[in-house]
């Protein structure tokens, strides 16, 4: 794993932003004449930047341990009084929706001045393309897990808060394997969590991916506090938890609620009321994000499909045939959809590197 810096931050915002301008000026500027050196001349950009995006991030320094803080039971900090909330990933949503849109813009692009057809083909895309945004915000959507751990946030910052100091452990994938929608088929489920040791127990500290793998590179072996909001009793299923450590790095994510009541109702072994300051806390050093098995599949698409287009946005689709044009842009638009699942494929697999993880399988028992 590797640090983000600010040359991976700056190269991929822009790669993002001269992506969403090509896409922008197909429709603000829809009837200029051929050929499009604007919509050319962003793409262009896009493609620089992005591959300077992927060299920053494999060129980026290592993401190593933090300084360990060395403490006696006597000196154990004290829990800072404001919790980070998890940054959002803005760079990715943003990435997927640009993605989404693809299609809805090649189309707009192949009808040119248009005629009825191309207006029907157009409100039918637009219609498919709206179904897909809203059917992925509510797949990925983190409203539930976010006012979780905003309940943790303000019970923090009242001091009002259940701890138990913990080692960080290692992060594990867990395989699922259930029966699958059709006959003969398999389902595969993936969880990931820290392990965090408290005494002789383990809890299963539930993160994505990339968080569990910063975790165990930054803090792995050293201690820290684990702790959960007063008001635990008012939360269904998982609880909301704050992986403090301290060097006052902030992790937050998940635990299994049979797994902390112990710590929740005094029984656990050191279990406690850790004290609250206004000492700084700030969130886990973050990684950079590109992945060569994920990355160069979406990013090879989004090229291909724009070295498809060149011929519409230099030729002008009114002055191509009909169909060369319409051709020529559905090839550019399976590009993107082909590249970007075979990518996301990858995504589901991939694991952060520079870290050993324990990956565990386990089966529904009625196909075990």
């Amino acid at each position: 794993m590797r640090r983000s810096t600010l040359f991976t931050r700056a190269f991929g915002g822009a790669a993002l932003a001269c992506a969403a301008v090509a896409l922008s000026l197909v429709f603000l500027r829809y009837d200029a004449p051929a050929p499009r050196w604007d919509i050319l001349t962003a793409l262009a950009a896009a493609a620089v930047t992005a591959g300077a995006w992927a060299l920053a991030c494999r060129a980026a320094p290592p993401l190593g341990p933090a300084p360990s803080a060395a403490t006696q039971e006597s000196s154990v900090p004290p829990l800072p009084r404001r919790l980070p909330l998890p940054a959002r990933d803005v760079g990715r949503t943003t990435g997927a929706v640009l993605l989404l849109l693809t299609p809805l813009v090649l189309t707009r692009l192949a009808a040119g001045s248009g005629g009825v057809l191309s207006g029907v083909l157009i409100v039918l895309v637009l219609v498919v393309t709206v179904k897909t945004l809203l059917f992925a915000r509510r797949r990925v959507s983190d409203a539930d897990v976010r006012s979780k751990l905003r309940v943790l946030a303000e019970d923090a910052g009242r001091g009002e808060l259940h701890g138990v100091r913990v080692r960080v452990g290692e992060p594990v994938r867990m395989r699922y394997s259930k029966r699958g929608d059709k006959p003969g088929e398999l389902s595969v489920t993936q969880f990931h969590w820290l392990v965090l040791r408290a005494g002789g127990r383990e809890i299963k500290f539930a993160v994505s991916p990339q968080e569990a793998g910063s975790a165990a590179v930054r803090l792995g072996g050293q201690e820290g506090w684990l702790c959960w909001p007063e008001r635990w009793k008012l939360i269904d299923e998982e609880l909301p938890a704050a992986l403090v450590a301290d060097t006052g790095e902030v992790a937050m994510g998940l635990t299994d609620p049979d797994e902390a009541r112990p710590y929740l109702t005094g029984t656990g072994t050191g279990t406690g009321r850790p004290a609250v300051s206004d000492r700084p806390a700030q969130r886990l050093a973050r990684a950079a994000k590109f992945s060569g098995p994920v990355h160069t599949r979406i990013l090879g698409g989004a090229l291909l499909a724009a070295l498809i287009a060149t011929p519409v946005l230099y030729v002008g689709p009114d002055r191509l045939h009909w169909a060369l044009d319409w051709l020529l842009c559905g090839l550019a638009a399976a590009s993107v959809v082909v590249f970007s699942l075979r990518g996301l494929a990858e995504a589901s697999e991939a694991l952060p590197d520079g870290v050993t993880w324990t990956v565990q399988e386990e089966s529904d028992p009625s196909i075990a």
